[in-house]
């Protein structure tokens, strides 16, 4: 397990806040300068901790109000090919392989219920899927966008 001290904790906690708040303003913050979070940034990134720094986007304000999660079985000698048109997929924003019941989960946006059954129809006639569940987010309870405390070191 990679551990970070005190610093990368509060460079990588402002930036999940705001992707492009500047290196100057998180230097003021924890007196360094903008070149040693520059550095501390570059090492987090080499180190694989920090894989990337992008938008979150709410679909909701740009039309897409229909977003749910189908958890999806397959024949396990159709994966390849199930995943591949699943990926193609314009509508399947998020494929994820987990254990249990079901293979994968797909999240997937839709502009409206009309545009949701076709988004549906067109996943259920994969050649491979067994069987789907649909889960539809009621109420969002939790999301963090921190770090977890065990994770910095104690010592440094």
């Amino acid at each position: 397990m990679q551990v970070i001290d005190k610093i990368d904790k509060h460079i990588i906690e402002k930036l999940i806040v705001d992707g492009r708040i500047s290196f100057a303003n998180i230097a003021k913050d924890i007196n360094l300068t903008d070149v040693a979070i520059k550095k501390r940034l570059d090492r987090l990134k080499q180190k694989g901790i920090v894989k990337a720094i992008f938008a979150e986007i709410d679909y909701s304000v740009i039309g897409f109000i229909e977003m749910i999660d189908i958890l999806i079985c397959i024949d396990p000698s159709k994966q390849k090919e199930i995943i591949r048109k699943l990926k193609e997929n314009d509508d399947v924003i998020k494929l994820t392989e987990v254990t249990g019941e079901y293979n994968f989960i797909a999240k997937v946006i839709a502009e409206d219920k009309e545009d949701l059954k076709k988004v549906l129809d067109n996943i259920y006639t994969v050649d491979g899927i067994i069987k789907v569940n649909i889960l539809t987010t009621i109420k969002e309870h939790k999301n963090t966008k921190n770090l977890p405390g065990k994770i910095i070191q104690t010592t440094f």
